[in-house]
């Protein structure tokens, strides 16, 4: 049978179920705004009956209910969408990434401009040309070695750009590395907590906001691969690590950032990659410009001032008809025109003539340090700066009085060098787009090769950034803290904590009735 205090019993579970709802709906309030928090719910469910099933029944009919009580507290989370939503966040993190190199990449290089180096090198071609109307002005010489400069200058710059942007992106790769490995860290500590009060039957609500949490800034910065065991933990695998089985960590290193295939540390590799393709290519068009094979015409006239083999047959002063193929001795003079390979820009400029007395040839226009000119490791041959008679614009000298003079107003390798400016080089193919053109088609072909990849790479960063903030959107309607449905919950759980408290109170008075006054009769 029931007892007496049936229906109290039934009344303060009720309260107390109201109770605990109306603490988890303040803690909910009270975390609105809180990074990562997900709203929690009371699960409420019947009480056992009085009766229950066996060999024998209550002479009652019926089974008479006990009141309510609450089973768990969890989280309204949707682990289809976090998912989802970590997948894409950590493709955003290396597009993100990606998107702000390939601006800096665009900001350093300046094109099209009216300071960058196409600018420049227009610059210098210009000057050529100035120098091949009157090969013995001093401005024009002045002009040409000062334009020179300017390149060599710009190209540096460049160079210099590019490697404190990679120098930049290292340095972020080892903080981003750390960053991650404090996480890692930090997750580690939470698995324990996790199954630690989870082993109790709880659950560790807030403790997996935390995680969870972690989870989404981890894969911010690098791809992320996740499972959780039976006891509630997470094992992580980033990078080909497996960084994060139960309570043990194995941190990354830096060298790990070439093996993550998402987040920002693919995005700073990535931007290593696209910065060092865009130095080979400008190292291209520099070393090519300056030593490149190039077919140039000879006009009649010419003082060879070494060994040329002609492409054509030629005549030379004293030696009649020389075949193709055949070598010119130094010091010929050859009447008629001839086609020849040079080494480029420097090439042409060794085999013309100096304005000094003695005259001289085969003095370099730029050199280098290392033999190989590179964006880096280029400037004007110092001979030319102290002195620019030094500047071979002559293809022809004479002797006078035993002394060699190069023909002041003879401009044939000036007008060369400006020629090379429509020049046809061979570039390396595996570099751009353009195997064979002029060095301003080149330029063109490289620049237009980066602005193609920098509009893809935003256009990958925008339609990343759409999907997330969508997926981020559903999470915050699956899990966000709605301020008008948890004041809806409010009345609801006081209401019915007051008339938990009614009802209890109207079995107060009639146990009183019972108690304190049945049985005095007469009285």
């Amino acid at each position: 049978m029931t007892s007496t205090f049936h229906s109290i019993e039934t009344s303060k579970r009720a309260l107390f179920v109201n109770t605990v709802s109306m603490q988890t709906l303040g803690h909910n309030v009270a975390n609105a705004n809180t990074e990562g928090y997900t709203r929690q719910r009371v699960n409420l469910n019947e009480a056992n009956p009085i009766w229950a099933m066996g060999m024998t029944k209550s002479q009652q009919p019926g089974q008479l209910g006990t009141g309510v009580e609450y089973t768990s507290i969890t989280r309204i989370r949707d682990s289809f969408l976090d998912t989802q939503y970590r997948r894409e966040n950590q493709m955003l993190g290396s597009w993100e990434v990606q998107n702000s190199s390939m601006n800096a990449i665009q900001g350093i290089l300046n094109e099209p401009s009216t300071s960058g180096l196409s600018a420049v090198m227009d610059k210098f071609w210009n000057s050529l040309e100035t120098l091949n109307r009157d090969p013995s002005l001093l401005s024009a010489r002045v002009a040409v070695a000062g334009a020179a400069s300017n390149l060599v200058d710009t190209l540096k710059h460049i160079g210099e750009s590019l490697t404190n942007l990679s120098n930049d992106v290292n340095s972020n790769i080892d903080k981003k590395v750390l960053e991650a490995n404090n996480i890692v860290d930090n997750i580690a500590r939470l698995n324990v907590l996790i199954r630690d009060n989870e082993s109790f039957g709880d659950k560790a609500n807030d403790y997996r906001d935390q995680r969870d949490l972690l989870l989404d800034k981890l894969s911010t910065i690098v791809d992320v691969q996740y499972a959780e065991d039976d006891s509630g933990m997470v094992n992580i695998t980033s990078a080909g690590v497996n960084v994060l089985a139960g309570d043990t960590v194995t941190a990354l290193t830096a060298a790990n950032a070439t093996a993550a295939t998402a987040g920002q540390l693919n995005g700073y590799t990535q931007s290593l990659q696209q910065t060092d393709l865009i130095r080979n290519q400008l190292n291209g068009l520099v070393n090519t410009l300056v030593t490149g094979d190039i077919k140039v015409t000879l006009s009649n006239g010419y003082v060879t001032s070494s060994d040329l083999v002609a492409l054509n047959d030629v005549t030379v002063d004293g030696m009649g008809l020389v075949p193709a193929g055949q070598t010119i001795p130094a010091n010929s003079k050859i009447t008629s025109s001839v086609d020849v390979m040079v080494k480029g820009f420097n090439g042409l400029h060794q085999m013309g003539y100096s304005l000094t007395t003695p005259t001289s040839s085969g003095i370099p226009f730029f050199v280098s340090n290392s033999g190989t000119f590179t964006i880096d490791d280029i400037k004007v041959n110092p001979e030319i700066l102290a002195d620019t008679n030094k500047i071979a614009a002559s293809s022809q000298y004479e002797n006078v009085n035993g002394v060699s003079k190069a023909i002041r107003g003879n401009s044939d390798i000036a007008i060369g060098l400006a020629s090379l400016r429509d020049a046809i080089f061979t570039f390396p193919d595996s570099l751009t787009s353009m195997s064979e053109g002029t060095t301003d088609d080149y330029f063109r072909a490289l620049t237009a090769d980066l602005g193609i990849r920098a509009s893809n790479v935003k256009r990958n960063y925008d339609n990343e950034q759409t999907l997330t903030d969508n997926l981020q959107i559903q999470r915050q309607q699956v899990s966000g803290v709605s301020m008008d449905e948890e004041l809806a919950d409010m009345i609801r759980f006081q209401q019915a904590y007051n008339a938990a408290a009614r009802n209890m109170t109207t079995v107060d008075e009639m146990l009183d009735r019972v108690i304190n006054q049945m049985g005095r009769v007469g009285l």
